[in-house]
């Protein structure tokens, strides 16, 4: 199976490191035109357009909105998002209040911006990266379960709303997956004793869940939509 997205124009929230980072290298390598997304400044990149753009700045998102308006794309991949862990009792409702609008608003207004010309196409694919999380959960992730659980709800209502116009929405779950941040907060020792609950026995590479992304975002996905897949090794099935 070879992958080609020649001539597809993808967009991906979240460039900077980890599965953002991945999913545009691979789709560089496939012949797509990619633009990002990143908070910073100056990236290294310069094979594909980077925006900077703090979707918590309201006039770096209008201009970042109205400049997406007016370019057609063929993909769209909801990547970019925030954690804060705390107890239920704990939570800052500011925080709370934040995490839904990266996890979740912001992908619902980049789906309604960028569909509209996918309808005009009648085709498309959107892709949302959620989370495990966001099927089952843990202590003191009651607001990034939140917006991963509505994430996948957002999924199957663009899929049903999109479907009439031959554009397919899926979303996908990874679990415990070997990016720098997860390395950091993990740290060499909790690393080895998440990857023993892994049935896997070990975490998951950000290749493995580009690979599936790029699968359900080419031309031999036809009639996969609506559907969460999960990526975590079987932890999900314990």
């Amino acid at each position: 199976m070879k992958l080609n997205f020649k001539g597809k124009n993808v967009l991906i929230t979240g460039v900077t490191s980890g599965i953002g980072k991945s999913l545009a290298d691979y789709y560089l390598k496939n012949g797509a035109n990619v633009i990002g997304t990143s908070t910073k400044k100056k990236l290294k990149k310069k094979k594909f357009q980077i925006h900077k753009v703090d979707f918590f700045n309201d006039l770096e998102k209008k201009k970042f909105l109205k400049y997406i308006s007016e370019l057609k794309f063929h993909i769209l991949i909801n990547n970019a998002g925030i954690n804060k862990i705390d107890k239920i009792q704990n939570i800052n409702m500011s925080d709370f209040r934040k995490i839904l609008n990266l996890n979740l608003e912001i992908p619902t207004i980049l789906t309604n911006v960028v569909s509209r010309n996918m309808i005009k196409m009648k085709s498309g694919k959107i892709i949302n990266i959620a989370s495990i999380f966001g099927n089952v959960s843990k202590s003191m992730r009651a607001s990034y379960s939140s917006s991963k659980f509505g994430l996948k709800g957002l999924t199957r209502s663009t899929a049903l709303d999109l479907a009439p116009f031959n554009i397919l929405a899926n979303s996908v779950s990874p679990g415990f997956i070997g990016t720098r941040l997860t390395k950091k907060i993990l740290r060499k020792k909790g690393i080895l004793k998440q990857s023993k609950i892994i049935p896997l026995k070990r975490l998951g590479k950000v290749e493995e869940v580009s690979k599936l992304v790029l699968f359900l975002s080419s031309d031999y996905n036809t009639y996969i939509t609506g559907q969460d897949i999960i990526i975590d090794g079987g932890f999900t099935s314990l």
